[in-house]
């Protein structure tokens, strides 16, 4: 008796399994097609214009550095300096800022570290030609993608941003506005610790204009994208690969979530479906 149960138990985990299995293959399938949020109404959807506007984003950042490391290999400069150590770091001497080297400060302003004594920590004690050529490459690139970035914020970011700046009541008090610029402080371009400063003077229309441009670029996708709208429908032809991936993306992302709810349903189904044509069990 007790075998019989226990291959009854193990019979009905093989069918759980295999039933879920299946329900959820199913529904991913049926997902993938069923949930399309790549429109709102007749214009793209929020989920797509952010999937665009963050592939578009990687894309230029690493192009911009990419593009950096090529001028600095490419230049005349850079090429004639050879292995000479210190005409590598004339070179980083000229260009100190496109290195991210500056002279360090503290808070009231006063210098700490002079420039020259930044760089030479950079270039290093002794440095080989070769060593310091790949630092200046890579740190020549990074930097430019980290400029490049400073264009881009994150898509939740902006769009939560350009919400909320919606619904700022035009008499809102002081302390709504502070708490607005506060919790955005990064995306406005305030300060942390000066809040107070970028905030006094300004009316709360002057703050929403200031999140208006701030979140624009997500506007600007959501204008290309209806380039690929026609009568309620999405025309990937001649689409750019960031809008395909967009698409792509937006469409799996759907189709995951529509999934996990009805393709665990499909499961069940097929679960009782095979409950229903099992041999009975011989006590």
């Amino acid at each position: 008796m007790v075998d019989a149960v226990n291959n009854n138990n193990n019979r009905n985990a093989v069918y759980t399994a295999a039933g879920a299995g299946v329900g959820l293959a199913a529904g991913a399938g049926y997902g993938a097609w069923l949930s399309k949020p790549l429109l709102k109404g007749d214009a793209p959807s929020d989920a797509f214009v952010k999937r665009y506007y963050d592939n578009d984003a990687k894309d230029t950042i690493a192009k911009a550095g990419e593009d950096a490391k090529k001028t600095l290999t490419e230049s005349p400069t850079y090429k004639a300096a050879g292995d000479d150590v210190t005409k590598l770091t004339d070179i980083i001497k000229g260009n100190a800022e496109k290195y991210g080297l500056k002279a360090e400060v503290d808070a009231d302003g006063k210098v700490t570290k002079e420039l020259d004594k930044v760089i030479e920590e950079f270039v290093g004690k002794d440095a080989k030609a070769d060593e310091l050529k790949a630092k200046m490459e890579k740190t020549f690139a990074e930097v430019a993608e980290e400029n490049a970035t400073k264009g881009f914020k994150d898509s939740k970011k902006l769009s939560a941003l350009a919400k909320e700046a919606e619904a700022l009541a035009a008499d809102a008090n002081a302390e709504t506005v502070k708490s607005f610029v506060t919790k955005h402080a990064e995306v406005l371009g305030a300060e942390a610790d000066k809040i107070d400063d970028f905030v006094n003077g300004k009316t709360v229309d002057q703050i929403k204009e200031l999140a208006k441009t701030a979140s624009k670029p997500l506007t600007e996708k959501a204008d290309e994208l209806k380039g690929f709208i026609k009568d309620g429908k999405i025309n990937l032809e001649g689409a750019t690969e960031a809008v395909k991936k967009a698409a792509k993306d937006t469409k799996l992302w759907a189709g995951a979530k529509w999934a996990a709810g009805v393709g665990a349903a499909l499961g069940i189904a097929s679960y009782i479906g095979a409950k229903m044509t099992e041999g009975k069990e011989e006590a």
